[in-house]
């Protein structure tokens, strides 16, 4: 099984297992889920990492549900690139609205539901990791260490972890 400690090219020979825990859980749900974003597990595309880094992160999903619409990046490990951290305040212009904020769903096997956090969290969370750490391609990451934090019954807001979807 593939994790969060390999390398792309490493990660797109197995499946995307947070998307699949993710569909899982929008269709155990009944909520209307849309594919948005690339995958990279059924459709490769060759040089993807020359294409603009806005494009190579464009959201996974937009969902609907009982609360409202979210544009939903979904991660299969917590372990966050320090690229996709710098665009972060970017992603919240770029994807977000009032209506349909984006959320991050972090997906782990033996969960019952994702970790949803909001692009500020995120960040927060990023820069008090501190430690950097890099794959064998020289990606560098953090771990945000979300599995070890108790996250509760919260609302959605923009200063808390949700469990709104």
């Amino acid at each position: 099984m593939n994790t969060g400690n390999h390398s792309y090219s490493e990660r797109i020979q197995g499946t995307n297992a947070g998307e699949e825990l993710f569909e899982a859980y929008c269709e155990s749900k009944g909520f209307h889920l849309t594919r948005l974003g690339f995958d990279e597990h059924k459709a490769n595309i060759p040089n993807f990492f020359r294409l603009n880094p806005y494009i190579r992160n464009i959201p996974d999903y937009v969902i609907n549900t009982n609360n409202g619409t979210f544009v939903v990046n979904v991660k299969g490990t917590d372990n966050f690139k320090q690229s996709e951290y710098k665009l972060l305040p970017e992603f919240g212009e770029w994807f977000s609205s009032k209506k349909a904020p984006l959320i991050y769903a972090f997906c782990f096997r033996g969960s019952e539901r994702p970790i949803l956090v909001y692009p500020e969290k995120i960040i927060r969370l990023y820069e008090e990791a501190k430690i950097d750490q890099s794959w064998s391609d020289g990606v560098i990451y953090r771990c945000l260490n979300l599995r070890s934090q108790k996250h509760g019954d919260q609302n959605v807001k923009q200063e808390n972890y949700s469990d709104g979807l």
